[in-house]
């Protein structure tokens, strides 16, 4: 089972998961929208506590996608604004804080959607870690 699930998830999903729990986002919502958007795969939804932890979140994942591993990527942050998207094509990360949050209530808009766990996705990825350091 194990196997199978880890197969399912692309490596930019668990990169984006691993950015907004390292950076301590709250309330993460992991949204599985295949064959329901035609933008992505997944939606990564999560509550920063300031316009500067939306511009930490915003960097490290420009940073990881772009300058690391020279994927394209795109990001739309407005100062002030309260929401920041990062569009890595199959994985979409909003983050937001509380109060944008709740004012645009994506989480409803994609409740339709599978919800997956987060603590799942970090763990089974730190599983294939650790079985492929083992061959």
């Amino acid at each position: 089972m194990k196997e199978r699930m880890l197969k399912e998830f692309p490596e930019t999903l668990t990169i984006c998961c691993h950015i907004i729990a390292d950076k301590k986002c709250t309330d993460p919502k992991i949204f599985d929208v295949r064959g329901i958007s035609g933008i992505a795969d997944y939606m990564v939804l999560a509550t920063c506590t300031s316009e500067t932890h939306l511009r930490a979140i915003g960097s490290e994942l420009y940073q990881i996608f772009k300058h690391r591993h020279g994927q394209l990527c795109r990001m739309d942050y407005q100062p002030l604004s309260g929401w920041l998207a990062f569009d890595a094509f199959d994985v979409i990360v909003h983050a937001f804080t509380g109060l944008m949050r709740r004012q645009y209530d994506l989480d409803k808009l994609f409740a339709p959607a599978n919800l997956l766990d987060l603590d799942t996705i970090l763990s089974l990825d730190m599983c294939e870690k650790n079985t492929t350091s083992m061959h």
